[in-house]
């Protein structure tokens, strides 16, 4: 191929790729579920879209769709709650002590509680100390004994493999908050309550490994209104606030919508039941006059 040939068609090419990127559409899901969800309308000049995530499955569940992927290639950039590519900033967060001045787990928790609680870490979460988890807010803490039920070797987060996909692909990743706007929320509901609930949870893993293999079945019929449901009814502290952990961060994200959707084509992956019910993302888009389609994933 001569060079003008070979210019020529690189050029073409990139034409098509660029018109591809532009025009590009996904079928509709027939049953309405999906994690994946198509925002247009209300003067955007192009698509942006939502993913329902899930913070921690079994590795082989945590595989993105090939619609997931393709989308991944075709937007301008990805924003997660938290920019994962910020590792300087993100592991001094987890492992700063919390800002609740004064509280700690040996401090709130009786000594046989406390002691429960430690055994049960150096026993099923070896690779950490517990010296550093206890530093974590019991909110935080208690998250991670959702993983420790997963009955599986190799645990991932969907929003790894974004991160990996997205990565590879040369796109830009943001972060909708930072670890410090996180911990300032979990540091806003009392240390005290969020003791005795990590203190339940170890007393009740049963309970939860029954919860949380509901939320992953949830989440494989990629049902969100189901898995805001199985958020709303949760017994745990999480429950009592959930305006502070599920409900004002929904709007401050589609606040942030706009602003962020009409400098370029979008991919919005953040955790699944922040989209479904009536303080929903996507019925808080809809309420703003966006067009919510939910896509094949």
């Amino acid at each position: 191929m001569g060079k003008i040939s070979s210019a020529l068609f690189s050029l073409v090419r990139t034409a098509l790729h660029l018109f591809y990127r532009n025009t590009a559409t996904f079928a509709s899901a027939e049953n309405g579920k999906s994690l994946l969800w198509e925002i247009s309308g209300n003067n955007l000049k192009y698509p942006s879209y939502y993913l329902g995530t899930m913070h921690v499955m079994c590795a082989e569940d945590a595989e993105l769709s090939a619609n997931v992927k393709l989308l991944i290639q075709k937007v301008g950039q990805v924003y997660m709650e938290v920019d994962l590519n910020a590792i300087d900033q993100l592991l001094p967060g987890f492992l700063e002590v919390d800002g609740n001045s004064g509280n700690s787990l040996d401090s709130s928790l009786s000594e046989d509680d406390y002691l429960k609680v430690k055994v049960f870490f150096e026993k099923y979460q070896q690779a950490i100390p517990f010296s550093v988890i206890e530093k974590q807010p019991p909110l935080m803490i208690s998250s991670a004994i959702y993983e420790l039920l997963l009955e599986c070797e190799q645990k991932t987060g969907i929003e790894m493999n974004i991160l990996q996909e997205a990565s590879a692909a040369g796109k830009a990743i943001f972060g909708l908050e930072t670890i410090e706007m996180q911990k300032n929320i979990l540091n806003r509901i009392p240390y005290q309550e969020q003791a005795d609930d990590l203190v339940k949870m170890v007393d009740n893993l049963e309970k939860y490994r029954d919860r949380m293999e509901e939320m992953v079945s949830a989440y494989k019929e990629q049902d969100i209104e189901k898995l805001y449901n199985l958020s709303e009814s949760d017994a745990g502290v999480a429950s009592d606030y959930l305006d502070l952990l599920l409900f004002d961060r929904n709007r401050n994200w589609v606040n942030l919508f706009s602003s962020i959707a009409e400098k370029t084509t979008t991919l919005f992956a953040v955790g699944a039941g922040h989209l479904g019910g009536q303080n929903g993302v996507l019925n808080l888009l809809k309420n703003e006059g966006y067009t919510i389609r939910p896509l094949e994933n």
